[in-house]
């Protein structure tokens, strides 16, 4: 049985170790953080199996001998947080419980014209390391997207890390435009200028590929971009000549109002449960909401968000069913994430908190003393998000990180309250730490 907004059933399969990992994807397809994936399942695409990869050790950023090294399973987040080459392409992706599930080598994989890695790893020369049962490749980014959502990675392939050399003398610039919060961007642009004044650039959203540009000026990075022999997509957001206007318009400012974000600490996200699971049609799971043990029997499609409810935490709300609105964030394990894109299965001996299980006085009467509650249909999902931010980005931040982190739907549009009370509740933090 399908319903829109449910996925439709599949096998779940949890692996330990990467070489269970590459015999299970003989047969299936792996989920990262599936912050892409799930939302596509509930749209209806139906897939057979999923190789849930997250206990793989892959979450890592190495600098050795001149060259990074970022595992797969590395969080957006824990990038913006651990390499400041690439804080700005990071931290602008969506919005903050994205950024706590989403991966790199996730994005790589879904290949979205509009993603924010292509266009930075592709000025970067960066390049991908590949396994499947059949031995290891390396395969240059330029060279792993082919088409819109289409890689070249073959059946059984597992993307495990991404690499590049460090620029010598060189800045990476990197800008987006969106319409919407956790859109994904209408316009990116990547540039790195080289000690000798030599631009490379690349840019994604505009054309079906991303595309890369050399140039010894702005005005020779737009003539290049004028004789790409594409057409440029358009779509309900903005037409294809508009986007073009767009990018121009990124090219001539790219090295104005560049803009360094502070993070209270080098950002670890694990969401490792420590053990393995196959559901075929139906498990019985336990999990720990509140600090109490719920125990329930579920399917491998089922949401967190259904099963919290289900069991009477309807605190959590579901608003969109898109995985866009926020309203049914919960924290687990210390960070929010959105419980209509994890599954329940994922949440086995994890922590998870809502509401009620949280020591959030300081902030409810910050979102009081402001009337930043409205209809308060979306206020648990912005006080889980709010409690995430004030926790683990640096209070004294809040003006200037504020926008790239807080992006819940509030279906009053009172956003002036909201962020009012966000910024009370920040300086209270650095009062009482």
């Amino acid at each position: 049985m399908y319903v829109l907004g449910v996925p439709r059933p599949f096998k779940y399969v949890r692996v330990k170790t990467l070489e269970e990992a590459l015999e299970a994807l003989e047969e299936g397809r792996p989920l990262a953080g599936g912050q892409s994936l799930i939302p596509m399942m509930r749209l209806g695409i139906p897939f057979d199996m999923l190789v849930d990869i997250n206990e793989l050790d892959l979450d890592y950023v190495k600098r050795e001998g001149g060259v990074y090294r970022i595992g797969a399973l590395t969080r957006h987040n824990e990038i913006a947080s651990n390499l400041p080459l690439l804080r700005n392409v990071a931290i602008s992706i969506a919005d903050l419980q994205v950024r706590n599930r989403g991966t790199v080598g996730g994005s790589l994989a879904n290949a979205d014209p509009s993603a924010n890695y292509y266009p930075a790893l592709l000025v970067l020369d960066a390049e991908v390391k590949v396994l499947s049962k059949r031995g290891s490749r390396k395969i240059k980014v330029k060279d792993l997207y082919e088409d819109p959502y289409t890689t070249t990675l073959k059946e059984g392939e597992l993307l495990t890390e991404v690499s590049f050399r460090e620029p010598n003398s060189s800045k990476l610039y990197f800008k987006a435009i969106k319409r919407g919060g956790s859109a994904y961007p209408i316009a990116v642009l990547a540039v790195l200028k080289k000690k000798d004044g030599k631009l490379r650039a690349s840019i994604g959203g505009v054309f079906p590929r991303p595309i890369i540009l050399e140039g010894n000026s702005k005005e020779e990075l737009i003539k290049a971009m004028e004789s790409v022999n594409e057409e440029p997509m358009s779509d309900h957001h903005m037409n294809g000549e508009g986007r073009l206007k767009l990018v121009r318009e990124l090219i001539n400012t790219f090295d104005q109002g560049d803009y360094e974000l502070r993070l209270v600490e080098e950002r670890k996200i694990s969401w490792k449960t420590g053990e393995g699971m196959r559901v075929i049609d139906e498990a019985k799971i336990k999990v720990r909401v509140n600090g109490l043990l719920i125990e329930d029997r579920v399917e491998g499609r089922t949401l967190l968000v259904d099963f919290l409810r289900k069991n009477g935490f309807t605190e959590v709300k579901k608003g969109c069913d898109e995985g866009k609105c926020g309203a049914c964030t919960v924290i687990i394990n210390g960070v929010s994430v959105k419980s209509c894109l994890f599954l329940a299965v994922q949440a086995v001996n994890l922590d998870v908190r809502t509401v009620r299980g949280l020591d959030v006085e300081w902030l409810k009467n910050s979102f009081v003393n402001n009337y930043a509650s409205q209809c308060g249909y979306c206020t648990h999902g912005f006080l889980m998000a709010s409690y995430d931010y004030l926790k683990n980005v640096d209070p004294k931040a809040a003006n200037e990180s504020l926008k790239y982190s807080i992006r819940n739907i509030c279906r009053c549009t009172g956003y002036v309250n909201i962020i009012r009370a966000i910024k009370e509740a920040s300086r209270n933090e650095v009062q009482s730490g």
